[in-house]
């Protein structure tokens, strides 16, 4: 069976996810061409923040609500598509938000602020979808 799920650190995670978002929000909320160099790395920070939090809270959960040993955090992330707490839309965009963090700390001289601005924008209602569909399950 699986062991609980740690409440608080769900709930800390969840902010750690949704104020980085909102923080994203903000900068990009005018044109990309209005932005400056420091918001624009500010943009590139919070987006490995979010997927970092994303990261262990999938692990977290795979491990402690779904009683699974994840070798990875795309393997959680399938856990949890295999149990319904992801949809496999959700799924796809939070494994692509997982591979643009990879690639922002690994080659992050290879990313172009701008793509990264216009898919940001369009909002991160998988991200939101799933904190709410794993806060449902863990209240």
């Amino acid at each position: 069976m699986a062991a609980s799920i740690n409440r608080a650190y769900v709930k800390k995670l969840a902010s750690a996810i949704e104020e980085p978002i909102d923080a994203i929000l903000r900068y990009t909320s005018r044109p990309y061409e209005s932005m400056s160099e420091a918001e624009r790395h500010a943009v590139r920070y919070n987006i490995i923040v979010i997927a970092s939090a994303i990261a262990a809270l999938a692990i977290h959960t795979a491990r402690r609500l779904c009683g699974e040993e994840p070798e990875t955090t795309l393997h959680a992330l399938s856990i949890l598509r295999r149990r319904g707490l992801l949809t496999e839309l959700e799924y796809e965009n939070l494994v692509r938000l997982i591979r643009l963090r990879n690639l922002l700390v690994h080659r992050y001289w290879t990313t172009d602020d701008e793509r990264i601005y216009a898919s940001v924008r369009s909002d991160f209602e998988s991200v939101k979808n799933f904190l709410k569909r794993l806060r449902e399950h863990v209240e």
